[in-house]
């Protein structure tokens, strides 16, 4: 193993792409089975008003113009909502939140050196919904919240896209939406032929999933294109997972869905914010796809890591542990998808 190292991240560009909230890894995202919950049913009915995303206050980054980068990354949010008020948050909520616009520079930012960003705001389900029987009422609050995804994407599509190169990128609620979105609108040739690449981070895709919708591929290599690059990262014997049985995981260091262990001197760098500011810890883990897990060993810095709520449930962190990494292939493959379009 590589000798693990810290270093400020001084550079300007990358602390545009990290400040302002890498804070969301100091705030817990999934809190555990106690989570707070509405004393009442979910009732679509009592359900905010769905957004219009034809006005720019529905969305929580739009690009502006003259448009940096060929392509475009459509991106959903995870659940960052524990309120008691409704089962599903307003936009007002979403807006005033600063988890969300956190995720925007820290997990969204994986993809601010490839891609041009455009990320809704949704009715995201309430995280006590998690907590409930599959077959529960309250499990329909999901679908209000996809219901938002796919008019936000659909809007994107006939406004903005125009035939433009766009990646599909989220993290645990807001990937299984991207998952069902890919599901119902990807199989179209003419949308799919446009997809660069989909990380579906933070949720599973099982070998069900892809028997039922052949049209979904997962990334083997780490230049393909229109395809799907999935894991959720836990330790060896996790006091929780939400890996979904048959998952099929690719190891975010290799891109590839083998079950080889990977070094961690693959790592390219894992990004922090605390206290000490924006950080950045190069070869920080290794690890290896068993089971759909991406399974790595305790990180060195475990005890400072403010949103593990559970042991070796390190879900907050899909995106920090593997930043470098993530961005470097959303280059790649961005770079890829371009070059072969020059070449036709």
């Amino acid at each position: 193993m590589h000798k693990r190292r810290e270093r400020i991240i001084t550079s300007k560009r990358s602390v545009f792409i990290l400040t302002a909230v890498l804070t969301l890894f100091l705030i817990p995202l999934f809190s555990g089975p106690s989570c707070a919950a509405p004393g009442y049913s979910f009732d679509p009915n009592l359900a905010p008003p769905p957004p219009d995303y034809s006005s720019p206050k529905s969305w929580a980054v739009l690009p502006k113009a003259p448009l940096p980068f060929a392509v475009d990354v459509f991106f959903v949010h995870p659940t960052t909502y524990n309120g008691d008020e409704n089962w599903n948050q307003s936009l007002e909520g979403e807006a005033a939140d600063r988890k969300v616009q956190g995720i925007m520079s820290g997990q969204a930012g994986v993809f601010s050196t490839s891609a041009c960003l455009y990320a809704p705001y949704y009715r995201q389900a309430n995280l006590a919904v998690l907590h409930t029987p599959e077959d529960s009422p309250e499990r329909k609050s999901l679908d209000t919240a996809y219901s938002d995804v796919e008019a936000a994407f659909d809007t994107y599509m006939s406004t903005w896209n125009r035939g433009r190169p766009f990646i599909l990128a989220g993290h645990s609620q807001g990937s299984q939406h991207l998952l069902r979105l890919m599901e119902r609108r990807l199989g179209d040739p003419e949308t799919g032929k446009l997809l660069v690449a989909a990380y579906i981070i933070g949720w599973s895709v099982t070998r069900d999933d892809l028997a039922r919708h052949p049209h979904l591929k997962m990334a083997e290599t780490p230049d393909q294109t229109g395809c799907i690059v999935s894991y959720n990262t836990q330790g060896p014997k996790p006091g929780y997972s939400i890996v979904r049985e048959g998952a099929v995981a690719v190891n975010p260091l290799t891109m590839t869905i083998t079950g080889e262990p990977a070094d961690a001197g693959l790592n390219l760098g894992a990004v922090f914010c605390d206290e000490k500011g924006v950080r950045e810890i190069p070869h920080y883990t290794g690890g290896q796809t068993i089971n759909g897990a991406f399974v790595i060993p305790a990180p060195s810095n475990v005890k400072d890591l403010d949103a593990i709520q559970i042991p070796e449930f390190y879900h907050p962190y899909d995106y920090a542990f593997f930043f470098r990494n993530l961005q470097k292939n959303a280059e790649l493959r961005t770079k890829k998808f371009l070059d072969s379009e020059a070449g036709h």
